[in-house]
Formats: structure tokens, C-alpha cells, sequence
């Protein structure tokens, strides 16, 4: 049975009321974690009442975390107590991966004379556990951990905090467009090699080796989901888009393409 998020109780939004955590902290998890794996889809009406309701907390940790997740990209809140999840568009794609092209490749260059054997081992490994699960919920985890430990020890805290929102925005989209289930041994095979890649740059601990590698990667990857979202049928693009078929006949059928 849906629920009033219009998602069903045992695979949407879940309670958090028994959790130990800060109320607004498990309230924006829980919320980010429904938006990044899709129960909550771009374009899903919800209102405050109801995330309260399910979440089993007061309004105020809800409001806080909306407020948050805003600042992020994830949702756009209204005067009206609701928000919708933020619909994809190619234009949003394309503006977050220039922030990231412009930051992470010059992080990972940063730190690539000090990385350690040991550090490198670890990136390896990153990309094995990534890559060697695919079919699970397991594989985005290591995969962003990979990323996170590539800009290591470079980064600053703000560099951190700024990066964090922009990989919560571009996973919304990889999730989407890189589906591992579709086709899972060719799926691991390009994706680990890609990845191996920027490993061995960063064997060479050569800042130039590791910011073209780094920064080919993320032009790989937005070139590759522009592509995606320009072939897709149109009823995902609809989904995407948060649009509904008969709103969109009334626009004349125009679709968010790039």
C-alpha cells in the first residue's frame, strides 16, 4: 500500500524514531537515502506532515533537514509546507560535474607526490570491492569512498564540504543512467577498467598523470550520461524530468533533453 509519500511503507521512507543519532542528522540520511536509490523519484509531490508522520519525529528536525537538502539540490521546498524532489535535468548535470572537474583533478594532482604504497593498495582495493558486487546496494559506498580518497591529502574541510553535495547531486543521476543490473559482467569489466586507470596514475605519483586521469574520468562520465539521457525512452525521461505524460502533451511534448 502507498503510503501519503505516494511510495510503498516497506520500501520508502522508514522511521527513525528508535535510532541514536541527532534528529536531524537520521532525518536528512533517511531522506537523502530514499532520494539517491529512488523511492523517493524526481518529481514525487511530499509534504512536511507526512515526513513527520513516517519518520516518527517532531517537524522541526524535518523542517532543518528539508532546509539542508535544499541548499544541496535535492528538493525544492514551497511556502506551502511541501517540497517536490528535484526534477534531472542536463543542464544541472552538466553544472555539477564543472564544479567537479574543476576541484577533484587538482586535489587528486595535489596529492599524488605523498601517497603512500599503502594508500594506493587502498585505492586498489576500493575498486575491487566496488566493482566486484555490482548487483548489490554495497557497490555505491566504496565507489564514493574511492573518490573521496583520491582528493586525500589535499583537501581541506572546506573542499570537503563543498564536494559532499555536489557527489550526493551526481550520484542521483549515475544511479539512474549506470544501471549495474541491466547488464552486470560488461558493466563491471568497463567501469573497474575506467577506475583501474586512475589507479595506476596514481602509482606513478605524478601530479600531471593524476589530474588528466581524474579529470578524463569525470568528462567520461558526463559525456556518457548526457548520451543516456538523450536516447533513454521518453517514459523515463518523463519520470526524470518529473513530468507526467499529460502535462507533457499540453507543453507540446517537449521533453528536458540535452
Amino acid at each position: 500500500m502507498p503510503d501519503q509519500l505516494g511510495v510503498a511503507v516497506d520500501g520508502g521512507v522508514r522511521s527513525v524514531a528508535s535510532r541514536k543519532a541527532s534528529a536531524v542528522d537520521l532525518v536528512l540520511h533517511e531522506i537523502r537515502r530514499s532520494i539517491l536509490s529512488g523511492e523517493l523519484p524526481p518529481g514525487r509531490p511530499f509534504t512536511v506532515p507526512a515526513l513527520t508522520e513516517q519518520l516518527g519525529v517532531s517537524h522541526v528536525p524535518v523542517r532543518e533537514a528539508l532546509r539542508q537538502l535544499e541548499a544541496q539540490g535535492l528538493i525544492t521546498l514551497s511556502p506551502s509546507r511541501s517540497a517536490i524532489v528535484t526534477p534531472l535535468d542536463p543542464d544541472d548535470l552538466r553544472a555539477i560535474y564543472r564544479l567537479r572537474i574543476t576541484v577533484e583533478p587538482e586535489l587528486a594532482a595535489l596529492s599524488a607526490p605523498d601517497r603512500t604504497d599503502e594508500e594506493i593498495a587502498s585505492l586498489d582495493a576500493l575498486v575491487r570491492e566496488t566493482f566486484g558486487e555490482v548487483l548489490q546496494e554495497a557497490f555505491w559506498a566504496p565507489h564514493r569512498t574511492f573518490h573521496a580518497a583520491m582528493i586525500e591529502p589535499a583537501a581541506s574541510d572546506w573542499d570537503r564540504r563543498m564536494l559532499a553535495p555536489l557527489w550526493d547531486a551526481s550520484e542521483r543521476y549515475t544511479r539512474l543512467v549506470f544501471d549495474p543490473v541491466e547488464a552486470p559482467e560488461s558493466f563491471a569489466e568497463h567501469r573497474a577498467h575506467a577506475h583501474d586507470a586512475i589507479v595506476d596514475a596514481a602509482r606513478s605519483r605524478d601530479p600531471r598523470r593524476v589530474r588528466d586521469a581524474v579529470r578524463e574520468h569525470l568528462e567520461d562520465n558526463l559525456a556518457t550520461m548526457l548520451h543516456e539521457m538523450r536516447t533513454l525512452d521518453a517514459a523515463r525521461r518523463q519520470r526524470w524530468s518529473g513530468r507526467d505524460q499529460d502535462s507533457d502533451q499540453e507543453t507540446g511534448g517537449r521533453l528536458a533533453t540535452s
